[in-house]
């Protein structure tokens, strides 16, 4: 796979060309005008190949829209790779054993996630983490103290890279330097989320205000600050969406990866087969874990089971947005907090609430074990195939949160995975090239 450097002395030319050709030349606006006010810069459409952009030419209030745009292009690839490959490991989908482009390699497939097979993940959210915090520092340095809307979705979009980093990564490696605990990515989500509201707030976009404090909500959970997350999730209305926008431009980059590798023709790389996600939606018909069902199989085999009946997410079309945040994830956050909290009743309504929300029926759990099983199942229907589960089984584990997960989601002959590596290493490309890793 392909493995972008993360050092950014070797990340300028690239970072250029995400700003300018990405921004203005493909016209993307990956999250819409209506969400944060923004739109792309004007550009010049007869230029084919324009180069590399000099940085100076970016010192400009016109260039930060496209700037902006360019991280949230970024951050489409980060959500793509890191997307499929850590559903795989969760089994928020089942491989078909496809290995070609958009394929699921046979380790992954099985649970492991190697740091030579992993390398795109892991380079496209550094580049997402970067060219967000880059962009900032530039737009605060134009701004001279000021700010604006384009430097308050800076720093959100930055929240955003690193929330992903920290839930996702193993290790963090900032800018060519030596490897730290991953928690250094939830320490700059959480000043950025931070330096969002405050932006956004001054500038009068709720829309900013109150996605930064759910992505900050959200850091705080696997902070182990409960208080700080529910006093940031109650800001948040349950109807809340904040989503991040997919396009058909022609680039299938810029496709839903998810959708678009479970697409009949070619790929057909995964399946609801063999996840209890599947089950649950047979069961129930929960319009949050929909798939279809079809005759079909995939177009690879596996070792475990031959080849695999094709029932492909239902969720996502091509361009379907992804959540980044939402407000039934903030109850959520509130329910785990009182489960924390042994208050059981009230955690419960919480879950009921978001159930409700969905047009789906109530849960009385018996016990607080029972309780804390349905609030991580909850949490996996929520926010099911968007990056998200990765983090919450390793801080369940690392925490030894009771309530049983599903035997389809952990490793054993139900899943059929041999091991479940709960995040995404350093790849091999980094430490190949920075000498500040042992």
């Amino acid at each position: 796979m392909s493995d972008y450097p993360t050092h950014p002395n070797r990340m300028e030319d690239r970072t250029m060309r995400l700003f300018s050709a990405t921004a203005c030349r493909r016209g993307i606006a990956l999250v819409g005008a209506a969400l944060l006010g923004l739109a792309p810069a004007a550009c010049d459409f007869e230029v084919t190949n324009p180069g590399p952009v000099q940085a100076d030419n970016l010192n400009d209030k016109g260039a930060f829209p496209a700037i902006v745009n360019g991280m949230q292009r970024a951050m489409v690839e980060a959500l793509n790779y890191g997307g499929l490959h850590t559903a795989a490991v969760t089994r928020e989908l089942f491989p078909t054993g496809q290995t070609g482009q958009f394929g699921i390699e046979p380790d992954n497939s099985v649970g492991r996630l190697d740091e030579d097979e992993q390398g795109t993940p892991w380079s496209a959210g550094q580049q997402a983490r970067w060219l967000a915090e880059s962009g900032a520092a530039r737009m605060e340095e134009v701004l001279g103290g000021s700010t604006d809307k384009n430097l308050a979705a800076a720093y959100l979009w930055a929240g955003y890279a690193n929330r992903f980093l920290g839930e996702n990564m193993c290790a963090a490696v900032i800018d060519g330097g030596p490897s730290e605990p991953p928690s250094v990515y939830l320490t700059r989500a959480k000043d950025n989320f931070t330096k969002a509201i405050t932006a956004g707030g001054s500038v009068g976009d709720n829309t900013i205000v109150t996605a930064a404090y759910a992505g900050r909500a959200a850091v705080e959970v696997h902070q182990g600050d409960w208080p700080g997350a529910a006093a940031d999730a109650a800001k948040v209305a349950t109807g809340f969406k904040f989503q991040i926008k997919f396009y058909d431009t022609g680039d299938q980059y810029q496709l839903n990866r998810i959708q678009w590798s479970s697409f009949n023709q070619p790929y057909k790389a995964h399946s609801q087969w063999g996840t209890w996600y599947a089950d649950y939606y047979d069961a129930t018909n929960d319009p949050r874990v929909p798939y279809t069902f079809t005759n079909s199989v995939g177009t690879g085999a596996l070792e475990c089971c031959g080849v695999i009946p094709w029932w492909p997410q239902a969720k996502y079309t091509q361009t379907s947005p992804m959540d980044l945040s939402t407000g039934t994830e903030m109850r959520l956050v509130e329910a785990e907090s009182l489960l924390k909290n042994d208050q059981m009743a009230a955690a419960v309504a919480k879950i009921n609430e978001v159930r409700t929300t969905a047009g789906m029926a109530g849960v009385a759990p018996a016990t607080m074990d029972d309780a804390w099983a349905m609030l991580k199942r909850e949490r996996g229907i929520d926010l099911w195939l968007e990056a998200r589960r990765l983090g919450d089984l390793r801080r369940w584990k690392a925490n030894n949160v009771p309530g049983a997960l599903d035997p389809k989601e952990v490793v054993g002959a139900a899943s059929h995975l041999v091991a479940q590596d709960l995040c995404l290493p350093i790849s091999k490309t980094e430490r190949d090239r920075n000498p500040n890793i042992g």
